[in-house]
């Protein structure tokens, strides 16, 4: 095992592809958890050890940007890694790669580990026979952590939601709420409906907020503004969801 950085390999299907043959920027962004998931295991405080503890991994918030998306049929890696938490937060690291070895996409992300059952927040300390987390490498590949986003009152928007999404069955995860990488899909979905040029995205900023579950609404709204573009989420009318801030190449 490298000891600087963990690494998962993964082939473009058709079905994860978009219309424009490329791998969709929602299914890039399960592919990182998946190597989350390694790396997490790979520094001694993988999922079947902290849920044993009963414990989850939970995502705050990522940041990605891209450089160009894999194709159909196109192998790419993802080297991921994290130097560990200061205080209740663990930072993890992404960088992918093509068969060439060219960066083609790279992310940040932040994290906590949570009780499962009612996702407070827990310090490292709470995990009972646990091994010290093994450090990877020192490097921030964007420069930053992933800043946080406001969530603005509804009343920001200029206009009425884009779309409403729901908690449905296809939506839901095994840990039975809307997993965060279809927060993407929907903002996609409710980019395209307002027109927005998707395949010009080449930043994602996206915070998690509070959890969907089986059967919620989500209305989503879009602002265009100076640096980007801002899409949020809200449901039981102005709870907070999701805040995302996507730029867009020239």
């Amino acid at each position: 095992m490298n000891l600087d950085y963990s690494e998962v390999s993964f082939y473009v299907k058709s079905t994860d592809c978009s219309m424009d043959f490329c791998l969709a920027p929602y299914v890039l962004l399960s592919d990182l958890q998946e190597s989350a998931d390694k790396g997490a295991n790979d520094c001694g405080w993988g999922r079947d050890f902290i849920n044993s503890q009963g414990f989850c991994w939970i995502v705050l918030r990522c940041e990605i940007e891209i450089i160009r998306l894999p194709k159909w049929r196109e192998t790419f890696t993802v080297r991921t890694w994290s130097e560990g938490c200061k205080k209740l937060f663990w930072d993890r690291e992404y960088e992918v790669y093509d068969s060439d070895g060219e960066v083609i996409a790279k992310g940040t992300s932040v994290w906590i580990l949570a009780n499962m059952n009612d996702h407070t927040p827990v310090f490292p300390s709470k995990l009972e026979g646990a091994s010290n987390f093994t450090p990877q490498r020192n490097k921030m590949t964007l420069g930053h952590s992933c800043p946080k986003l406001k969530v603005p009152d509804i009343s920001y928007f200029d206009n009425p939601s884009v779309l409403s999404k729901y908690g449905d069955y296809t939506e839901l995860d095994h840990n039975h709420h809307v997993n965060n990488t279809r927060y993407v899909a929907w903002i996609y979905d409710a980019l395209y409906k307002d027109g927005k040029s998707l395949i010009n995205i080449n930043n994602i900023n996206i915070n998690y907020i509070s959890e969907v579950k089986s059967g919620e609404k989500v209305d989503i709204y879009i602002k265009d503004e100076s640096d980007g573009v801002l899409v949020c989420g809200y449901k039981n009318e102005n709870v907070g969801v999701f805040a995302s801030k996507l730029t867009f190449c020239v």
